[in-house]
This record gives C-alpha cells, sequence and structure tokens, in this order.
C-alpha cells in the first residue's frame, strides 16, 4: 500500500540507509541508484502511475538505495570468473540488490539479479535476504530501513523506530477530508513527526479508487467533505480485508453529515455512529481491557455520538470504551484488515494535547493496533 503522494501536510522520513559498493569479481563492476519517494519506499509508482525517475548516487545520507546493478566495466582481468563458486560467498561477483519497492499493489519492481538479493553488508561479509525465504540462503543481518524488507532478519517487517517513541517510522497515513473546527497543530506535527509519511486528501470529489487508497497503510477519516458511493464504500472494504487499518472520527458540528458522511463508508463494515439521542458527552472512563486502551483511564469526549454494532459475518468486534447512551469506541479484526470507530473528534486538538497526557498515548496504542500485521511492530 505504498509510496504517497506528498501533500502540503506531507513530511517525508529521513530514512536511515547504508549503501556500500558491492564486491565484485575480476571484469565485473556495479553501480547504485537512489530511489526517492516516500518514506516507506514502497512503489515506484506515484497516484498518476508514472514511474519514478532514478539517478545515480554515491550513497548519500538520507536517502533509500536500490543497488542495482549497471552494465559491467572494462577494468579487470578478461578471464570470466569460475561458476562453480559458492554464491553465498562475498567476493564472487554477485551483486546485491535492496528492492525499496512495494511488496503489495501494482507498479512494484521486485526483480534481483540472478543468484543473489539483498544489500552488501561489508562489515559482516554477508547479504541480507531481507526476509525473502525464496532463495533459500539464510538472513543475514543488516540495518533496518524503510523497504518493505526484514532487513534485521528479526521476522518483522520494517520495525523501524529511531527516536524510540514506540511509533514506527515507516506507516504511511492519509488523513481524509478537513480539519476539525478547532487547532489540531499539534496532533498533525507529532504525526509527522514520528517519521511517517503523511498526507490530507479526499478535500473535494476525487473518487475512492483502489489506486488512491493502496498507497497507504492507516487510513483516518477526519471531517469528510461528502458521502460516498457503494462503489467507493466496497473499495475501502476490500483495502481493509487486504489488510489496511482503518480509523474513523464525527462530532464537529452535531449536524447531520457528522453521521451520514463517514457512515456511508463504514455502515458496510457492521459499524454505524447513531445520533438519535443527539450529541453525548464524557469524559470516557468505562474501558474495557484491549490493545487501544492500555494505559489509559479517561478522555475527552465532547459533542459526539455512538456507535451501533452489526455482526456482518466477517467483522469481529470489540466494545473498548462506553458512555451511557451506549458504546463510544470499538474495535474490528476484519480478516487481514482492522477498524477502530471513535465518536468523537475532539482527540486531536491542540486544547486537549496540552492538558491530557493521556490523548498522545491513546493515539500512540491506536497507531499501533491499526499498523499492518508482521510489519512495523510497535515497542511496548
Amino acid at each position: 500500500m505504498k509510496t504517497c503522494l506528498v501533500s502540503p501536510l506531507a513530511a517525508p522520513v529521513v530514512a536511515l540507509c547504508l549503501l556500500v559498493p558491492a564486491c565484485g569479481s575480476p571484469g565485473e563492476g556495479t553501480g547504485g541508484q537512489t530511489e526517492t519517494g516516500s518514506a516507506s519506499n514502497s512503489s515506484t509508482t506515484g497516484a498518476s502511475g508514472d514511474a519514478t525517475t532514478s539517478t545515480p548516487t554515491t550513497g548519500a545520507s538520507g536517502s533509500i538505495t536500490d543497488g542495482m546493478t549497471t552494465a559491467p566495466t572494462s577494468a579487470g582481468p578478461t578471464t570470466e570468473p569460475s561458476t562453480t563458486q559458492d554464491p553465498s560467498v562475498s567476493g564472487t561477483g554477485e551483486t546485491g540488490q535492496t528492492d525499496t519497492a512495494a511488496t503489495s499493489g501494482p507498479g512494484t519492481d521486485s526483480s534481483t539479479t540472478a543468484g543473489s538479493t539483498g544489500a552488501i553488508d561489508d562489515t559482516t561479509g554477508g547479504s541480507s535476504s531481507g526476509g525473502d525465504s525464496s532463495t533459500g540462503e539464510p538472513c543475514v543481518p543488516i540495518a533496518e530501513v524503510c523497504n518493505d524488507l526484514d532487513d534485521d532478519c528479526n521476522g518483522i517487517v520494517d520495525d523501524l523506530d529511531i527516536a524510540g517513541d514506540g511509533i514506527c517510522d515507516c506507516l504511511d497515513i492519509a488523513l481524509f477530508g478537513n480539519k476539525g473546527s478547532n487547532p489540531a497543530a499539534e496532533f498533525e506535527t507529532w504525526l509527522e513527526a514520528q517519521g511517517t509519511q503523511v498526507d490530507r486528501i479526499q478535500l473535494d470529489n476525487t473518487p475512492l479508487t483502489p489506486a488512491l487508497v493502496d498507497k497507504y497503510d492507516i487510513i483516518i477519516l477526519d471531517r469528510l467533505v461528502r458521502s460516498y458511493a457503494a462503489g467507493e464504500a466496497t473499495v475501502m472494504q476490500d483495502w481493509v480485508l487486504a489488510g489496511g487499518g482503518l480509523m474513523s472520527m464525527t462530532g464537529y458540528t452535531g449536524q447531520p453529515p457528522d453521521v451520514t458522511y463517514p457512515n456511508s463508508l463504514i455502515t458496510p463494515m457492521g459499524l454505524t455512529y447513531n445520533n438519535s439521542k443527539g450529541i453525548i458527552s464524557g469524559p470516557v472512563t468505562q474501558w474495557v481491557p484491549h490493545p487501544v486502551s492500555m494505559g489509559i483511564t479517561s478522555v475527552t469526549f465532547l459533542g459526539g455520538f455512538y456507535i451501533d454494532l452489526v455482526d456482518d459475518g466477517i467483522g469481529q468486534n470489540t466494545i473498548v470504551a462506553t458512555l451511557p447512551a451506549g458504546p463510544v469506541a470499538v474495535a474490528q479484526v476484519r480478516k487481514d484488515g482492522k477498524l477502530f470507530i471513535w465518536g468523537d473528534e475532539w482527540i486531536e486538538f491542540d486544547s486537549e494535547w496540552k492538558n491530557i497526557p493521556q490523548i498522545k498515548e491513546l493515539w500512540a496504542n491506536i497507531l499501533g493496533y491499526l499498523s499492518p500485521a508482521n510489519f512495523c511492530s510497535i515497542p511496548q
């Protein structure tokens, strides 16, 4: 679900990547290419499907390297290297490649050079298989970077948290719709500071398509600007089923659009905002044990709605928090994906971020819960 277009809100991740020239056999040479794009260095295509331009590099800091092989150089003896050498041994003329393309979605490029995969690590003399067992070679750990590979061979893809703040540095996040009525700069700055790719999109009638949503790991429904058609809701359902993480907020004005707009996307998955009791307020102090509620005792809830649940035969729902009117926080596991539906929007406002430390902790829990399976484990 990968390469993101940079919106005015987006702040690309500065990913640490080691690019070390491969050690080739006599008569062979290697070259490197740097592939620029989103923090997770996913697909080499953008929203329009155009290929990303690759330019030669000498391994400058802050770039994710692709390590693709160039034509052999003329240096060295003309004798061909032996083909009986063990390709797992460094210096046999094999070249390494770190594939920074996404593993899902169209437009990806996961080709490797014959007989070898992974990036050369000159500190160990070996190469990382990136968690790809298809080569039959053992995985040799190297430094983890955002490249959709298991570089450190711990069984988890892109589990990178440079700041040690408990938030994955490799997630691609989209905020759908406008901001709420109150300032939310601290929330947005916090998201960007985690090293994630954050785009605010769906500010007009641009259709919701698979190509659009597949670039993201997590989608947060903010103050939506319209209702979505049934076909667009199907696109969202398919994205979640395939492993996407969807969160929804509401309660911006207390008017019908606060309910009808998000419901057009979430109701087909068995979760619906209900305004039959009007707007309701908290704080929310009734929590049940769940990954989202870990360490949470009290959170602001002002002028939101409760949530109706319907068993659609696919989603497995858990009521995470309640007010007297009904559930106000519901988590759902939907095959490979997850949802977290929250009945208010005040958890994104600066006033709450400054005065209630648990708001930040709640958001860290939410991102950890919604992160794709086996992708970027959130440290506890």
